[in-house]
Formats: structure tokens, sequence, C-alpha cells
């Protein structure tokens, strides 16, 4: 259950609202780039847990959340978060002003490289998961 959890937090942040189809196609892409990147469910767990400090995650779990983002085309290769295809993604959907507000304080961060940016925003955007998720 934890990691299913983890796995719908992660999905909500980065899909928002999503009907039942558009799950099992998140959850497929998901999958693929955990696959691709070497990233197992344990990994996840560990991470959830606390048992893993984001500050110690390997380079594979970072480049799996990059995957996971360009994929879902919010971000390019070099790591740039598209903001504009978030929010039109959000569109009509009355959670778009705590999107803005959540882009506004973590779409612009740059990490070591794009995978490090990726995951950087990522637990930037977990951080306002709450807000964003919530109506």
């Amino acid at each position: 259950m934890k990691l299913a959890f983890a796995l719908a937090l992660l999905l909500s942040c980065l899909t928002g609202f999503l009907m039942a189809s558009e799950t099992e196609d998140a959850l497929k892409i998901m999958e693929t780039c955990m696959s691709e990147n070497g990233v197992s469910s344990q990994d996840l767990e560990d991470l959830q847990s606390g048992k893993l400090k984001p500050e110690d995650v390997k380079d594979n779990m970072k480049c799996a959340t990059q995957c996971l983002f360009v994929k879902f085309s919010f971000m390019n290769d070099k790591g740039k978060l598209l903001n504009d295809k978030i929010l039109e993604y959000y569109q009509g959907n009355p959670a778009k002003p705590k999107v803005e507000k959540a882009l506004a304080a973590c779409g612009n961060i740059v990490g070591a490289n794009p995978c490090d940016s990726a995951f950087q925003i990522m637990g930037c955007l977990v951080k306002h998961a709450d807000e964003m998720i919530s109506l």
C-alpha cells in the first residue's frame, strides 16, 4: 500500500486529476521509466519511508524522474520544465491557481544536470502536493 500511495502521489504531482484510462497510461509510463533507469519498487519504498534520503538518491532515480517529466511532455530533454504545457493541461481546472503557485516556487530550479533538475523540481512539487491536489 505504501508503494501504491507513493506512486499515486508522484503521478498526482505530474498529471493532476486523471481520469481512469489516463491513470492506467500514467502507470505504464511510470513502469517504463523505472525499468529504463533500473529503479526498483524497493528504491521507491526506501525513498518514501525515509530510509533513503533525497540527498543520497542515485542518478538512476533522478533520471527516472526526468523520464516521467519528458514522457508527460512537462520537461524538455535539457531539464527545463515546460510550465506552459503544464498550465495548458490544467486549463479550466479549479486547481490551476494552485499549480501556478507551485510552478512559481519550483519551475525554475536548475540542478547539476537535467536528471538532477527533474529530481529537485519533483521534490519541490511534492512539498506543494497537498495544495495542488486538494480542492
